[in-house]
């Protein structure tokens, strides 16, 4: 149950956040707006807050009811007194989206006595085309819409200037707050100092701004749908302020607004490709290297008929890929020049690993899942289908198969690394509600913290995993991006036919980690995760569905070989692991998947794709 000011609390702690971290630099508007908003009543503050949480822009008094904020009607006085509202008649389409059809209806009524009997049994669209053919709408409007009815939040308002600068990403707002508030979300406590702040002057503050408006503008301008529904004219408008901008990377050095620059650019330019015009779409994509820059130009130059030039950037895509991404598009790319070209097109790479088939009756659980996608932890009907029918008992060695894809590996990363992920660099955190560093997915991310995360690989190497153990400890229940903690609840002791994880100590490190870090030594999961550091974002997903650990009669009577504790020994324990992919009816195998496949099975660990079919 959230406290009845929560949201008034939490944007008076943005506010104070901004003014602690960007004090120095806010401009007279923002400054303005914080004295303003501080000499409200707490009545006009609240009201304030609820607006902007709104989905406006306009609004009237009849559809505000808050019931911890007294006066209303006082409230939006005061609200237009300090200048923060504007009383302003809404759009017309607007108004006439949002308007009830009880709404229209009743001010039809109210309009004209000489109506259709049947008025309240037209749809809401046939509504608004009577009222525009019997020359209605007009008054309509005047009544749904009467003067000094309908307001809207005045220029003076910024508080969109804030929760940028609170959250430096466009992609988080005040609803954030409520998560946290919720429990929903537990956040790591690393340091936001003002010496790492990512902009510095008012300058790059302002190049936020911009480039902030301009993403808005393309998402929300109607630049950004199909390519049929898009005006040239806007968007050669779109274009020409692009050109525009600055270069912060030479001007300010800041890689945040560079980064933000390279985006815009991509998506202008795959707009324009989009639309056919390939030469303007060249040239914008000739402003950024960023992944898929140097892909897309490469397709440019094939519909423009210019295979040999496509071809010298899809060779250099081979030669020095900057994302495995673009390693593996290439190759696909390189097939198909050399096919325009009349060359003979090298032999297509397909990885390496084994596959075998699986028939499997359905039960009533796979019945009730029929037709459902999979679920919100990755989990399908085919891949727990596989998982119950593989685990098996064999003599003396148990296979007992787990459901993990993508969650236990990325655990195990993000465990391993939790203390450098976290780390204060420049730029990484601007406030306490974010799950991972904002340079986490960009090339940067391991450049900037590379003597701490070799260091950090070559004690894997050596064998030492230990750091993995204490953090699951001291951080379970703390969101990170890559640790996903209920995996680890998912396999019980009760799986081995041993006593339950209920009754055993609530420090117990969980037997999924324990079996994960007994199969895999620490040198393996170094090599693993140099692999990954490549391309962080693209290596994240495409595990295998299944990983399958062998467990030996020696690890069955694990019970007598318990610690003091309570907790299993397995250093003497023998237990690998295999990992299966699994593939229902008609389903294919992606491009990072088989990448996997073959990348553990050249490392040492049998990796296979298991086509499961059903005995009907």
């Amino acid at each position: 149950m959230l406290p009845t000011y929560y949201y008034l609390s939490n944007f008076l702690l943005m506010l104070e956040g901004v003014a602690r971290r960007y004090g120095d630099l806010l401009d007279e508007v923002e400054l303005g707006f914080v004295d303003t908003f501080s000499a409200l009543t707490p009545d006009a503050q609240c009201l304030l807050v609820r607006l902007i949480s709104r989905q406006g822009p306009w609004f009237c008094e009849a559809q505000l009811n808050y019931s911890e904020i007294e006066g209303i009607p006082e409230a939006i006085s005061e609200l237009f007194k300090h200048s923060l509202i504007c009383y302003e008649q809404p759009d017309t389409a607007w108004l006439l989206q949002k308007s009830t059809k009880t709404e229209l209806s009743q001010a039809l009524v109210e309009t004209s006595q000489a109506l259709v009997k049947d008025i309240k049994r037209l749809k809401k669209s046939e509504l608004i085309q009577y009222a525009q053919e019997t020359g209605l709408l007009p008054n309509l409007l005047r009544r749904l819409a009467p003067a000094q009815h309908w307001f809207c939040l005045s220029p003076q308002v910024v508080y969109r200037r804030f929760e940028l600068l609170y959250f430096e990403r466009m992609s988080q707002s005040l609803s954030q707050f409520i998560l946290a508030d919720l429990g929903i979300h537990n956040f790591e406590a690393y340091s936001t100092s003002i010496a790492s702040r990512s902009f510095n002057t008012r300058a790059e503050i302002e190049g936020l701004y911009t480039l902030s408006s301009l993403y808005q503008e393309f998402e929300e301008g109607g630049l950004s749908g199909k390519p049929s529904d898009i005006g040239i004219e806007n968007f050669d408008s779109f274009c020409q302020r692009l050109t525009e901008l600055p270069d912060f990377t030479k001007e300010a050095g800041n890689e945040k607004l560079n980064r933000m620059t390279q985006g815009l650019w991509l998506m202008a330019a795959r707009q324009l490709e989009r639309l056919g015009h390939f030469e303007r779409a060249l040239a914008l994509y000739g402003n950024t290297k960023k992944p898929p820059s140097r892909e897309r130009q490469a397709r440019c130059l094939n519909k423009l008929g210019r295979d040999d030039e496509a071809l010298e950037f899809v060779e250099l895509m081979l030669a020095s890929p900057m994302e495995e991404s673009e390693r593996l598009v290439a190759r696909r790319l390189q097939k198909s020049l050399h096919r325009s070209l009349g060359r003979a097109a090298p032999k297509p790479w397909q990885g390496e690993f084994d596959t075998f088939k699986l028939e499997c009756q359905r039960t009533a659980n796979d019945e009730n899942l029929e037709g459902r996608e999979s679920n919100a932890e990755g989990a399908g009907r085919v891949e727990q289908c596989a998982a119950r029918h593989l685990s098996t008992m064999q003599g003396e060695q148990l296979r007992l198969c787990v459901e993990v894809e993508n969650r236990l590996f990325c655990s195990l990363f993000g465990l391993a690394f939790w203390d450098i992920i976290f780390t204060d660099v420049g730029g990484a955190f601007a406030n306490s509600y974010q799950s991972r560093p904002s340079d986490m997915y960009q090339s940067e991310f391991y450049p900037r913290r590379k003597q701490a995360i070799d260091k950090r690989l070559a004690a894997l190497a050596s064998g030492d995993t230990q750091m993995i153990m204490e953090h699951f400890h001291q951080k379970c229940g703390i969101t990170n991006d890559w640790v996903h903690w209920p995996l680890f609840e998912e396999l019980s002791f009760d799986a081995l036919g041993l006593e339950s994880a209920q009754s055993r100590d609530k420090d117990q490190t969980p037997l999924l980690l324990q079996l994960a870090l007994t199969a895999f030594s620490g040198a393996f999961l170094a090599n693993l995760f140099r692999q990954m550091l490549f391309d962080l974002r693209y290596y994240r997903a495409g595990f295998p569905d299944l990983i399958c650990f062998h467990l030996t009669a020696e690890y069955l009577a694990i019970e007598r070989h318990a610690t003091d504790d309570g907790a299993p020994n397995l250093i003497d324990s023998r237990v690998t692991a295999e990992l299966i992919e699994v593939k229902g009816p008609g389903d294919a195998l992606r491009d990072n998947q088989t990448v996997w496949l073959d990348w553990f099975n050249r490392n040492g660990v049998k990796a296979s794709v298991c086509y499961l079919s059903w005995l009907d």
